[in-house]
């Protein structure tokens, strides 16, 4: 009898040890780790590296939730809200932005569960720290935001104002998703902050930006039946560009338009290899604003007409699909 209460008052004893190992934060982080001076997440796993990773993974997770949330919530610096949403852009903004804070991100010792065969760990970022990391990006981008609007106002080139708009509203949202990110780590600073974002907010030449169209005369020379170069100009509007063949309206900048068809004739048949270059110049033909060029393989008629017929229309779709990519990429955000 004595031995039997022996053995449980050693197993009792021996499970409260067992127990006792077990660290506080296990089953309470905010224990250790209270929410008004941390962000903390609890990760799991089957080696102490699986669980740092599901912990990091899980702060990440809430930085980008809370910060598309609360971009979208407060982005009005598109006047459409259709191209407002774009998600995509967001998320590749707020990744680049949740990136940096997460090099603030601490771990404590991780603890094995021999019961559970499972590793615990806390990841966590020091409030104070994590806002100290955004705030560094918050005033970079804060003086670029300032200088685009500046030099927006300073050229009297329509397109390259048109541009710097562009930058400065694209840099704008980008100040917006960094504040947001800001403001997790401390909401305090919201009041600090007021003024710009309603500034962000109410910038009426920005919100008012994907109406805007610059005036540009189209010279077109090579097409068939204006087969390439009508949607050249389908393209370029949705660009900010408003282009026209009225000469009495020689508009603020040229679109120049050359579709060269190289063709090579032998018995009796033509063979096109076409060509189509599209430069965007000032209104005077003086400077070059942007440039693109791109060439197709052949194509066989027994006319010239005809050869271009069969070849224009699918080089015309071609380059509808590519063009507006390439003039955002290599001018508007160069």
């Amino acid at each position: 009898m004595k031995k039997s209460v022996l053995f449980v008052v050693l197993a009792f004893n021996f499970a409260l040890a067992y127990c006792a190992r077990a660290p506080k934060w296990v089953d309470d982080v905010e224990a250790e780790y209270p929410r008004e001076t941390y962000i903390a997440r609890l990760g799991s796993g089957t080696t102490a590296e699986n669980a740092q990773a599901s912990a990091v993974g899980q702060i990440a997770s809430f930085f980008k939730s809370e910060v598309v949330v609360n971009t979208n919530a407060t982005q009005n610096l598109r006047n459409d809200g259709a191209k407002t949403e774009k998600r995509q852009e967001i998320d590749q903004r707020v990744q680049v932005v949740s990136d940096m804070s997460l090099t603030a991100v601490e771990y404590n010792t991780p603890y094995y569960d021999k019961r559970k065969k499972t590793w615990f760990v806390v990841a966590y970022i020091e409030r104070a720290q994590g806002f100290q990391a955004v705030s560094a990006q918050v005033h970079s981008l804060r003086a670029r935001y300032d200088s685009f609007l500046e030099l927006a106002r300073k050229t009297e080139e329509s397109l390259l104002r048109y541009k710097y708009l562009v930058k400065a509203r694209e840099t704008g949202e980008e100040l917006l998703s960094a504040l947001n990110m800001g403001f997790l780590f401390d909401s305090s600073k919201k009041g600090d902050y007021k003024d710009f974002v309603s500034e962000l907010n109410g910038n009426e030449e920005l919100g008012t930006l994907d109406s805007f169209r610059v005036p540009v005369f189209v010279e077109s020379r090579g097409d068939y039946e204006n087969t390439i170069t009508s949607k050249i100009v389908e393209a370029l509007k949705s660009c900010g560009l408003s282009p026209s063949y009225d000469r009495k309206k020689p508009g603020d900048a040229i679109l120049s338009i050359q579709i060269d068809s190289n063709e090579k004739s032998s018995d009796e048949i033509c063979t096109v290899y076409p060509e189509v270059s599209v430069t965007l110049l000032s209104a005077g033909g003086e400077k070059t604003f942007y440039s693109w060029q791109h060439s197709w393989g052949k194509t066989a008629a027994f006319s010239l007409s005809g050869a271009q017929k069969k070849a224009f229309p699918k080089i015309a779709e071609e380059v509808k699909s590519s063009l507006p990519a390439d003039f955002v990429e290599k001018f508007l955000m160069k």
